[in-house]
């Protein structure tokens, strides 16, 4: 649980940075595609259904790599299926993070002056 949570903040941290970094606030009226309204509905409509099957199937892949670390029979072997299920599950974190981040950038935006446009 710590080390999802741990992925989490990661992936809240570069979700609520993506807007900007795929639209560089060069000018007050940058908002575009990234930004706009319509476009987040629709990636959210079409991704959300496959954000949770992709955090499980995160999740699966870090129980089998702990189960062949507990399997492993050399340190080094132990330590890489260690490093693996970690991977997986700070994966299984980000995921949700980068979408809570991107979502509460654009709703930080909307509260501007200039908010948000509805396509571009």
């Amino acid at each position: 649980v710590f080390v999802e949570t741990v992925g989490g903040v990661i992936g809240g941290a570069v979700g609520g940075r993506l807007p900007d970094l795929l639209e560089p606030a060069l000018n007050p009226g940058h908002r575009s595609v990234a930004h706009a309204l319509v476009p987040a509905g629709v990636a959210g409509a079409t991704f959300a259904p496959s954000l949770h099957r992709t955090r499980q199937h995160s999740r699966e892949w870090a129980d089998r790599c702990r189960a062949r670390r507990y399997a492993a029979t050399t340190t080094l072997e132990q330590i890489f299926w260690w490093l693996a299920e970690m991977a997986c599950r700070l994966l299984a974190g980000a995921i949700p993070g980068v979408a809570a981040g991107y979502v509460s950038h654009l709703l930080l935006d909307a509260g501007t002056p200039n908010g948000l446009p509805l396509l571009a």
